[in-house]
């Protein structure tokens, strides 16, 4: 993965999804991983918020202000989406967007075909937990809640820590459907 500058502490929702973004995964697009074809939608709720749609097509991603459908919806509020974008109280910007991991093949497929909401509730020593739901498809149900520790989360989605291991260590307390979270955790495999 191509290591991306830090980005400025005023950087708005507008300019990161707009323009940093698409820069950004274009940057990695050069690692193989990139979906064919495959859409995101970003909420931040909110002062500052705004809705984005973000869709990925032949190795480019276009962002455009406003909803459509996609097969991905990501909501967070604007102070969760600062401290993940700029690396602050514990979260990272993979909590939201994973980045490609040499090696890993495109699971774009598996995530188009999943239907369920994941909502993490991710607790940090000095912060409120950082909360973000991801819906598949457009479907609000199964629903699972993860809850666990913010700096384990930001491991597994790096891939220095393991998923299971976490689980059968009491780090990871799952709400619902548990069924729909081995599907969603089998998309970073």
């Amino acid at each position: 993965m191509a290591e991306q500058p830090p980005l400025p502490e005023d950087v708005t929702p507008q300019q990161f999804f707009e323009q940093l973004l698409p820069m950004g995964f274009q940057a990695q697009a050069g690692d193989g991983a990139a979906p064919s074809e495959f859409a995101i939608q970003f909420t931040l709720s909110g002062a500052g918020g705004g809705a984005w749609h973000a869709f990925i097509h032949d190795g480019h991603m276009h962002v455009a202000p406003g909803t459509k459908e996609a097969h991905l919806a990501v909501t967070l509020s604007v102070d969760d989406w600062r401290d993940a974008a700029l690396g602050r109280n514990g979260a990272t910007l993979g909590i939201i967007l994973p980045a490609n991991r040499p090696g890993k093949p495109d699971n774009s497929g598996r995530a188009k075909a999943l239907k369920g909401t994941m909502a993490l509730e991710l607790a940090r020593p000095e912060a409120d937990p950082f909360k973000v739901e991801m819906q598949f498809n457009s479907a609000a149900t199964p629903r699972t809640v993860l809850r666990m520790a913010i700096a384990d989360y930001a491991g597994m989605q790096d891939g220095s820590q393991n998923g299971q291991t976490l689980f059968m260590q009491g780090k990871i307390k799952v709400e619902g459907d548990m069924g729909f979270l081995m599907q969603v955790a089998s998309l970073t495999m």
